[in-house]
């Protein structure tokens, strides 16, 4: 659903921005959309083309498994601040988890061909932000371990 109100900016002020060099920021400027979602919609699917990469502005969202809107074991919640989905920039280019807004969600979306795009023409801005998804791929990987383990010394 089209969030109207999107500004440079909420893309400037956005925690997942705040290391990019200026140029990177300009850039992701020029080719955010904003996006809104209400409670228990449906962000994208397990199993689906992973076609874009978010930025979460407001609200919660959780990731869980399962696919065809069955329901699954929720891995995560994310917020404010966070960085949503990376399953767009590996082959086969499909989502991995299930996002569902839990709240109202506002969110900042890039497509994934114009980042791919963009990253094989500017490998630096590619590094600098592949570089920051790392950091959250790695906090996510962290607490699903510290999931793992509560689950198994319950």
């Amino acid at each position: 659903m089209p969030d109207t109100d999107l500004t440079s900016h909420h893309v400037a002020a956005h925690k997942f921005v705040a290391s990019l060099e200026p140029e990177d920021v300009e850039w992701l400027q020029r080719h955010a959309i904003a996006e809104e979602y209400r409670a228990a919609d449906v962000i994208f699917e397990a199993g689906d083309s992973a076609d874009a990469f978010y930025l979460i502005r407001t609200g919660l969202v959780a990731l869980r498994l399962g696919e065809d809107r069955k329901p699954g074991r929720i891995v995560q919640t994310v917020s404010e601040g966070s960085a949503l989905g990376w399953s767009w920039l590996y082959p086969p280019y499909e989502w991995q988890f299930t996002a569902e807004a839990r709240s109202v969600v506002r969110l900042i979306r890039f497509p994934a061909e114009q980042l791919r795009s963009e990253f094989a023409e500017n490998p630096s801005f590619g590094y600098r932000l592949v570089a920051r998804l790392a950091e959250t791929m790695a906090q996510r990987l962290h607490h699903a371990r510290s999931q793992l383990q509560d689950l198994s010394h319950g």
